[in-house]
């Protein structure tokens, strides 16, 4: 498959194979620094970790006590969450679990 002749057709009349071809070119082309960037170093409070996982107000709760407990600073009031860190945690522990995540 050619991306150019992919490119002028139609997504319409595009199949299923062509498309994620066009796709993947696509996601190529995308500098993984870019990538990088768009992910903020730290975040704060539970908002941050509702933010970063896209989950509520109780389940950010369960993960700061638990899966990305090493990725927290917290002095008082004041929650401190290392974004890196706070994903590598969560994605090693998904990895080692294959059940609930918290």
């Amino acid at each position: 498959m050619d991306i150019h002749s992919l490119l002028k057709k139609p997504v319409a009349m595009m199949t299923g194979e062509e498309l994620i071809a066009l796709q993947a070119e696509a996601i190529k082309q995308i500098p993984k620094e870019e990538i990088i960037k768009t992910i903020p170093e730290f975040e704060y409070g539970l908002s941050g970790i509702m933010r970063i996982f896209s989950c509520s107000k109780s389940k950010a709760q369960r993960l700061k006590d638990g899966i990305i407990k090493g990725a927290i600073d917290q002095d008082q009031r004041t929650i401190i969450i290392d974004v890196k860190k706070a994903l590598e945690l969560f994605q090693a522990h998904s990895r080692n679990k294959k059940g609930r995540l918290v």
